[in-house]
Parts: C-alpha cells; sequence; structure tokens
C-alpha cells in the first residue's frame, strides 16, 4: 500500500510538472500583441510620409499615447493656484546665448541641412553632465521647427518604444526628433530593436515616418562595449569640449542678466566661480545662486569645501592618499580609503584629476608633480 502511494505520489508530480512546462511554453511563445512579429512589437503605420494622417483607434478618435501601466495621473493633481511662479532658471533660447561648443553648433548647423535635404540626422552628444547637452537638443529641435519627444535611456522598455513609435507616426509636424538621454543606461534588448527602426524607418515591413535620432551620454565606452552596431547606425558623433573659464564668466554674466539683473556681483565674483567650479556651467550656475544669497564668495565656496582652483576637501583627500601611498593605487582600494563608492570615484572625482594632470593612470593611480605641488599650496 505504501508503494501505491509512493508511486501515485510520483506520477501527480509528473504530470503536474508537465502542465507547468506547458503553460510555461506557452507563456514564452505567445505574441506580445495580437499582431504577431519578430520582436513582439506592434506598429502603427505611417500613412503618409510628408502628411501622415492620425491613426484611428476606434474608427472615430486618434491614438491617444500614454505610458503603459504608468500609476502617475496628473490628472488628479490639485494645481496651484497661489502667486505666479518665479523663474527659478534660465536657458538659451537661441544658438548665440549656447556659449562655446563652437564645433559642436556647426555640426547642429550641417545636420539640420541634411534633414532638410531628406538625408539621415541622426547624432550622439557626448559630454561631462552639467555642459547642456538637454538643452543643445532642444535648440536644434527649435531650429527645424520640429517635434521633440524626449526620454531617459532606463526608461525606455519595449513597450514604451512602441509609444514612441507610434507617436512618431501619428505627429502632424514635419519633423520629429527623438531624444533619448543618458543612452548607455538604455536595455541592450530594446537598442537592438531601435536599430532597424533608425537604419530603415522599418521594422517588420512596417514603416515608420522618418524623425532624427538624438541621444546623449556622459559614458559612451559603455555604449563602445556594449552596443557598437548602434552607434555604427549614428553618422554624426559630437563630443562637447570641457568649458574654460572664460566660457563659465559669459556664462554667468548671461545668466545674472536675465534672472538677477538688480543683483551687484563684481567681475572679481564672477572670475572667482569661473575657478572654482571645475569649468562646469552647471556648478558655476550654483554656486551664482548661492554668492546671490549670501552675498560673501569665500563664505560660499567655504560651505561649499572648496579649497583651490575649484578642488574639494575629497578631492585634496585623493591627492594626499596616492602621496602618502608607496605604490599606484586602484580605483576601488583608493575609493576605499576616502570613504565612497568605486563607482562614485570614477564618475565624479577621478575625470577631472586626470583631465588636468593632477593625477595619472600607469594604468593605476599615481599623484603627478602638479598634484604635489597643489598640495603644498593648501597646507
Amino acid at each position: 500500500m505504501g508503494l501505491l502511494a509512493l508511486i501515485l505520489l510520483i506520477s501527480g508530480v509528473a504530470i503536474g510538472l508537465v502542465k507547468l512546462t506547458r503553460s510555461t511554453i506557452n507563456f514564452i511563445t505567445k505574441p506580445l500583441t495580437n499582431e504577431p512579429t519578430e520582436t513582439g512589437i506592434q506598429i502603427q503605420e505611417v500613412t503618409d510620409k510628408e502628411n501622415p494622417i492620425p491613426i484611428q483607434t476606434n474608427g472615430t478618435e486618434p491614438l491617444k499615447v500614454e505610458l503603459k501601466d504608468s500609476k502617475f495621473n496628473s490628472s488628479q493633481i490639485i494645481e496651484y493656484q497661489g502667486e505666479e511662479l518665479q523663474k527659478f532658471e534660465f536657458r538659451p533660447q537661441t544658438w548665440q546665448q549656447f556659449i562655446s561648443q563652437t564645433f559642436a553648433k556647426e555640426q547642429a548647423q550641417t545636420i539640420v541641412k541634411k534633414v532638410k535635404r531628406g538625408i539621415r540626422g541622426h547624432f550622439i552628444l557626448s559630454a561631462i553632465k552639467g555642459h547642456g547637452k538637454t538643452t543643445f537638443v532642444e535648440l536644434f529641435a527649435q531650429s527645424l521647427g520640429a517635434k521633440l519627444i524626449q526620454r531617459v535611456g532606463k526608461q525606455v522598455e519595449e513597450d514604451e518604444l512602441l509609444n514612441i513609435v507610434n507617436e512618431i507616426n501619428t505627429s502632424t509636424e514635419k519633423y520629429v526628433v527623438l531624444f533619448i538621454d543618458e543612452i548607455d543606461t538604455m536595455d541592450w534588448k530594446v537598442l537592438k530593436v531601435l536599430n532597424p527602426i533608425i537604419e530603415q524607418f522599418k521594422i517588420n515591413g512596417k514603416k515608420i515616418k522618418p524623425f532624427i535620432f538624438a541621444s546623449a551620454t556622459i559614458n559612451k565606452h559603455i555604449l563602445i562595449k556594449t552596443n557598437p552596431d548602434t552607434l555604427d547606425r549614428i553618422p554624426h558623433h559630437i563630443q562637447f569640449i570641457r568649458y574654460s573659464a572664460e566660457d563659465i564668466a559669459q556664462i554667468i554674466r548671461q545668466y545674472k542678466k536675465e534672472l538677477y539683473p538688480e543683483e551687484n556681483v563684481s567681475e572679481e565674483v564672477i572670475l572667482k566661480i569661473g575657478n572654482s567650479c571645475k569649468f562646469n556651467p552647471r556648478t558655476s550656475i550654483s554656486l551664482l545662486e548661492d554668492f546671490v544669497v549670501i552675498n560673501d564668495i569665500t563664505k560660499v565656496l567655504k560651505d561649499r569645501n572648496i579649497i583651490k582652483n575649484g578642488l574639494t576637501k575629497l578631492d585634496i583627500k585623493i591627492l594626499e592618499v596616492l602621496n602618502e601611498a608607496t605604490r599606484p593605487m586602484g580605483a576601488n582600494a583608493l575609493a576605499m580609503r576616502i570613504g565612497i563608492g568605486e563607482n562614485q570615484y570614477l564618475r565624479e572625482y577621478e575625470p577631472f584629476l586626470v583631465e588636468f594632470g593632477y593625477v595619472a593612470r600607469i594604468p593605476s593611480r599615481v599623484i603627478t608633480n602638479k598634484g604635489k605641488e597643489l598640495l603644498k599650496g593648501v597646507k
């Protein structure tokens, strides 16, 4: 009786496993849409290249593009009814107001001419954070009179890519710019789906309205390693240069004029900020805003832990650790010694220290003579 029960038990488990396996296979192989394609994406096909007609979903209303399963319902927001919101920031409205980056702006003008001739004008911006990548793309779209669709790479999954494609196909504007910021954070599988779209404006035989694919990254090396085929499909690779102290001073003057025209900010303070922000526009503007309320540039820099040449206390600690080291240090060991994570060190500190000659990589890290001289000056 015991043996018979054991046999029945084993048989029941086996039957259950078979059913589970079949249901799993059915789940995996079931099309993601009612109209199966290679990628599982259902595309609303563009009907007219020059004058697309909004696609009907039920014969009466145009397709509404929404984030699938989004839990953020903006219609439920109780709108602020108080005083008019003040202007908190200034963004360049023309190419003339976009300071420096002459080569990049010339490339943008070339791309605009290509697009107007019906030639693909995809581009990728590679730049340090805070250097105006988003503003650059906004000005580019404005110069074309184009519809601008913006996303962050890690937000774009396959279902959202479907929404984007349908938004492009149903747009009434002649030109559309799809801007993916932080493209290096995008799922590689989604990028593979995107490849034929940006190359041929087709996917699985369905036409897509020609558009300009713009992207930006501070980690282009990741794409070179993981998605070189996507980079190969982008004809224009634009590299921003580091801003100079003079560029930063010009940016500060313009920002002050637009937002704080009544404030007294001397040229000495402007130049001091320009040399204390690691030549980063975003940081310089933040320092200017601090000065507007504190009115003491020495206190502003002290509160930000800025010691000299834009270097902070943590930068100085990095140099001190390397100066005391008996041999070159790896990034992880160095980061642990100064009390931060390796990724934070590599992203926020090392690029500036290496670029401006305070630290050298051979390939591990060593302090340079310039770094040693700086330490002598801050003691």
